[in-house]
C-alpha cells in the first residue's frame, strides 16, 4: 500500500526521548492517582460500571428495514472489493480493492467500532449474504442459530479464528496481497465461499463466534466502546468498561488480543531504521531469493515480534499473580488482564493510521468515478486531490502522542480495576500492579519511538 507522504519531517521542539519519558511519567502519574482515589474497589465491585439504557434508539436493533439497509452496504462494500479486485488497475494505488481493505476495513472499522460500538453486526456481508441464502434454500442449519440451541463449535473456543488472523497478518506484514489486487479479490472470494460453507454447515451463530476472525476482531474492540447493544437494547457506559465484562479463560483469546498488537506493531516497524538495519544485516541470506526472501524475512520478523510479545505478557502475568499473593486461577487471569491491553490496540490502530485514515482514504472519490481504469468519468471528480489540512507532520505527531499516552492510561485504569477484582486486598493490589505499570511504561515509550520514525527528526 503506498503511504501517505507527510512532506517535509517535522522537527521535534524537543528531543525525542523528553516526549518518551513524559508519556511514561504521565502513565506513571496516573497509576499513583489510582492508588490513591480507586484503592477501596475490590472485589466484584471494582468490575461494575454504571450503564444507562437510550430508550430513544431502542427501535434500532429490531429494525429489520434497517438490517436490510446496512446488510446492502456490507455486501455492495464486498462485492467492490472482489470485482475491482480482478477487473480494476493492477497497481495497488489506483485500485479501489486496496483502498476498501486495507483504510475503510482493517483501519476504519477498527476505530468506528471502538468509538461507536458494534457497527460491524450491523453490516457484516458473510451476515447479510447468509441470510439471503436461507431465504433462498432454506436448511437445517437455521435451527443452530436458536438462542437455546447447543453450539456445535463450543469446543474449539476461537482457535480457528486465531489461525486466520495470523494468516491475515501475514498477507499484510509482507504485503503480498497489497500489491497484487487480483490475488486479493481471490483470496476475498474464497473466504467468502469458506464462511458461506461453515455458517449453511453449523449455524452463522457459532461460526462467527469462533471462525470468522473479523466477528471475533470486532467483538473484542466493541467492548472499548461507549454504546453497548444487548438483549435488543442499547446502553451508554463509560469508554473501555466493556472490557470488564466477564470472558471464558483460554489462551486463543490470549494470543488473538496479542495477535492484534504485534500486527500492528510489527507494519509500523517496518518504517524504522531498525528494521532497514535488519534487512542489510540479512542481506546475504535473504537475497538470493529475491522478492520472495524479502518477504520471508517480514514474516518470521512478524512471527518473532508476536512470540516476543507474548512472552513478555506471559512473564508480566507471571509476576502480578506472584506479587498479588492470592491464589487465582492463572489462565483466567491471564485472559481478563489481555483484554485490558485493547484499549492500547485501539489507540495504537488511530495513531499508526491516523494520516491514512484523514487523506489517504480521500482518494477513493476519484477511484469511485474509473473503478475499472478505463477512463471513464462516473463523477465529476476530474482533477480530484486529497486535502492534507488535516495531516501536517507536526499535527499528526501530537495527535499520536495524545492517544498513545491516553490510550496507556486507560488500560493502566482497567487493569487496576481487574487486579482489585482479583486480588481483593488493597496492598495485594498495589503490588500486582507494578510489573504492569513496568510494562505500560515500556509501552508508551516504544511506541512513541515507532510512530516517531515516519514524521520526525
Amino acid at each position: 500500500m503506498v503511504l501517505y507522504s507527510f512532506g517535509p519531517r517535522y522537527d521535534l521542539p524537543l528531543p525525542l526521548s523528553t516526549f518518551q519519558w513524559a508519556g511514561a511519567a504521565v502513565v506513571g502519574i496516573s497509576f499513583i492517582m489510582m492508588t490513591v482515589f480507586a484503592s477501596h474497589r475490590t472485589g466484584p465491585s471494582a468490575v461494575r460500571y454504571p450503564r444507562r439504557e437510550v430508550a430513544v434508539l431502542g427501535w434500532m436493533p429490531g429494525a429489520s428495514w434497517l438490517r436490510a439497509i446496512t446488510g446492502t452496504v456490507g455486501l455492495l462494500g464486498l462485492a467492490t472489493v472482489i470485482v475491482t479486485g480482478l477487473f480494476g488497475p493492477a497497481q495497488p494505488a489506483r485500485n479501489l480493492a486496496v483502498y476498501l481493505t486495507w483504510i475503510y476495513l482493517w483501519a476504519g472499522m477498527a476505530v468506528l467500532t471502538g468509538v461507536v460500538g458494534p457497527v460491524w453486526t450491523a453490516v457484516n456481508p458473510f451476515r447479510a449474504l447468509d441470510r439471503v441464502v436461507r431465504r433462498l434454500r432454506p436448511g437445517r442449519a437455521s435451527a443452530a442459530d436458536g438462542a437455546a440451541a447447543a453450539d456445535p463449535l463450543a469446543a474449539l473456543g476461537v482457535w480457528p479464528a486465531v489461525g486466520l488472523f495470523f494468516l491475515f497478518g501475514l498477507l499484510e506484514v509482507t504485503d503480498l496481497s497489497t500489491a497484487r489486487p487480483w490475488l486479493m479479490a481471490l483470496l476475498a472470494l474464497a473466504y467468502t465461499a469458506f464462511t458461506l460453507a461453515g455458517m449453511r454447515r453449523f449455524g452463522a451463530r457459532p461460526w462467527l463466534a469462533h471462525v470468522e476472525f473479523f466477528s471475533v476482531l470486532f467483538s473484542i474492540l466493541r467492548r472499548f466502546a461507549p454504546v453497548d447493544v444487548r438483549e435488543g437494547r442499547v446502553y451508554l457506559r463509560p469508554l473501555g468498561a466493556g472490557l470488564l465484562d466477564p470472558l471464558d479463560g483460554g489462551w486463543d483469546w490470549v494470543l488473538f488480543v496479542i495477535l492484534m498488537l504485534s500486527s500492528l506493531a510489527f507494519d509500523a516497524i517496518l518504517s524504522t531504521s531498525v528494521w532497514a538495519a535488519v534487512v542489510r544485516i540479512l542481506r546475504p541470506e535473504w537475497a538470493p531469493w529475491g522478492p520472495v526472501g524479502l518477504q520471508a524475512l517480514m514474516g518470521l520478523g512478524f512471527v518473532v515480534l508476536t512470540v516476543i510479545f507474548l512472552a513478555a505478557f506471559v512473564i508480566c502475568m507471571e509476576l502480578v499473580i506472584y506479587f498479588g499473593t492470592v491464589e487465582v486461577d492463572g489462565l483466567a487471569t491471564a485472559t481478563t488482564f489481555a483484554l485490558t491491553l485493547v484499549p492500547i490496540v485501539f489507540v495504537y490502530n488511530a495513531a499508526h493510521n491516523y494520516a491514512s485514515l484523514v487523506v489517504q482514504s480521500q482518494l477513493v472519490i476519484p477511484l469511485l468515478a474509473d473503478p475499472f481504469g478505463r477512463g471513464w468519468q462516473l463523477l465529476p471528480t476530474a482533477g480530484y486531490q486529497p486535502n492534507p489540512l488535516l495531516a501536517p507532520a507536526a499535527l499528526v505527531w501530537y495527535v499520536q502522542v495524545f492517544l498513545i499516552v491516553g490510550g496507556h492510561v486507560i488500560a493502566m485504569f482497567l487493569a487496576h480495576l481487574r487486579a482489585g477484582e482479583r486480588f481483593h486486598a488493597a496492598q495485594s493490589v498495589l503490588l500486582s500492579q507494578y510489573p504492569i505499570l513496568v510494562l505500560m511504561m515500556l509501552y508508551t515509550m516504544t511506541s512513541l519511538w515507532i510512530l516517531a520514525q515516519p514524521i520526525t527528526r
